[in-house]
């Protein structure tokens, strides 16, 4: 009998995680998504609801498709018991364009609500930091080549960030995929919600810097989102188009969460201060390229560091 005892004790040390443990390592992350997701979408509902918007459902529900179509493949794979990697990549594929649409509805629709616009206050905010974002971007002007870096590393960050994802899943982590994937929806959603209660049209224009344009800033710099913003904004158009929305979301800033999210990536790897060197560029470009207000970037970095403890916390198993 003592030898059943002590077989059992030494059998129960190495034993792998315990199965109410595996169970929430696996299904948690997927739960997350689905009450944040679901929420998005009730929220985005909402919107077009209130603001009395009709959605041009021909475009959107291909999307709606595409993303179910995923959803099953990811299914047929887990139920074939293929490569855990491929139904994983299906239902990131398929999460990811379901957070993409309710932010874009969200955030552009919402602009409708015409909640006051923040730009003064961000300005003071950043003014009482000791930050003065115009006399930052004049003084970057005068370096085209460092604008073509901080341009650069500007529009890739969010290819960056999917091919981080996919480079995580090659490896078989299909776990800290999830988890990178549960971190960049939440904060997606996250961000889209406040950018509607706290809407600001950015610095360039608040500050007047139009005339850099072309002249030492890329043409577009920080006004991309113009006359985006203004289609919605007071706009009239009783359909939301999704050729019209750009992305224009000043408050919080998502270009930091998406520079953060490769420090996260890599933090595991050798390559990690590879990550930090790629966040810090990208957070500097948001600046002169994507006219951000400093405050919009501690904002982004206080959801994402957010986003980032719930999906670890949801992703890592009791003891």
């Amino acid at each position: 009998m003592n030898g059943l005892l002590a077989a059992r004790a030494i059998a129960l040390e190495h034993s792998p995680t315990p199965p109410t443990a595996t169970w929430t390592a696996r299904h948690g992350l997927t739960s997350l998504l689905a009450i944040v997701l679901g929420s998005a979408a009730m929220l985005a509902g909402a919107i077009l609801m209130v603001t009395g918007t009709s959605l041009e459902w021909a475009v959107f529900a291909r999307f709606a498709a595409l993303a179910t179509g995923m959803a099953l493949v990811s299914l047929w794979c887990s139920k074939r018991q293929l490569d855990p990697r491929m139904a994983a990549a299906a239902a990131i594929v398929a999460a990811a364009i379901l957070s993409l649409m309710f932010c874009a509805v969200i955030s552009h629709v919402g602009l409708k609500l015409e909640a006051p616009l923040m730009d003064a206050r961000l300005a003071r905010a950043d003014a009482a930091l000791g930050f003065h974002v115009d006399r930052a971007v004049r003084a970057a002007a005068y370096s085209p080549h460092l604008i073509d870096v901080l341009a650069f590393v500007y529009n890739a960050s969010g290819v960056v960030v999917v091919a981080l994802i996919l480079a995580v899943l090659g490896t078989g982590s299909t776990g800290r995929a999830w988890e990178l994937t549960a971190t960049i929806v939440i904060a997606m959603q996250v961000v889209a919600a406040l950018s509607i209660l706290m809407p600001a049209i950015g610095a360039m224009h608040h500050f007047g810097l139009g005339d850099l344009q072309g002249r030492g800033l890329p043409v577009g710099a920080g006004v991309y989102h113009l006359q985006g913003f203004a289609h919605f904004y007071g706009g009239s158009d009783p359909v939301a188009r999704l050729s019209d929305m750009t992305g224009l979301v000043t408050f919080p800033s998502f270009h930091t969460v998406l520079a953060l999210m490769a420090t996260q990536a890599l933090a595991p790897t050798r390559l990690r201060w590879v990550g930090v060197a790629w966040t810090s560029m990208v957070i500097v470009s948001t600046v002169p390229v994507g006219g951000h207000y400093a405050v919009d970037l501690a904002a982004g970095f206080v959801i994402w560091a957010l986003a980032a403890a719930i999906s670890q916390r949801v992703s890592t198993p009791s003891a």
